[in-house]
């Protein structure tokens, strides 16, 4: 979104020096991540692990790109992003800056909501039905920018 990175006001040299200290060094994907990433495969659709957003710094477990070439960007939430079952500061930061500034809508999956499905044919169709969701609303949205 051009008009979000004007609003940033950061010159592009500087961006570019925090981005780059703001990169992980190491990939290192959970149990958890690999599991949907294996399930998002099953379902035919083109997956990018540890991808970074190049608008705010990011990790990003997964970019998703469906058969239309719609791209979702996906995070699988673990443990460690919640208290309780309500995200911590810094989940609801980057969810945020990613909805706000990122350039493609943002799938979340936190680990119980993906723990209460049986078995791989549950993963499939929860993920299917996320996914559609999303492609609905973006491309409502696509309409009123039109």
């Amino acid at each position: 979104n051009c008009e979000n990175k004007e609003k940033l006001f950061i010159p592009d040299d500087l961006r570019k020096d925090c981005l780059s200290t703001f990169k992980p060094d190491e990939n290192n994907p959970s149990k958890l991540q690999k599991d949907v990433v294996s399930v998002l495969q099953s379902l035919g659709f083109g997956v990018s692990e540890e991808s970074i957003c190049e608008e705010t710094g990011y990790s990003i477990d997964a970019i998703v790109t469906t058969k239309d070439g719609t791209e979702i960007a996906v995070e699988v939430d673990g443990p460690s992003h919640f208290i309780g079952r309500s995200p911590t500061g810094s989940t609801t930061l980057k969810r945020r800056q990613l909805g706000n500034l990122g350039k493609i809508p943002l799938l979340s999956l936190p680990y119980w909501k993906w723990n209460e499905l049986g078995n791989r044919n549950d993963k499939q169709n929860f993920l299917k039905k996320e996914i559609q969701k999303i492609r609905v609303v973006t491309n409502v949205l696509k309409k009123d920018t039109n």
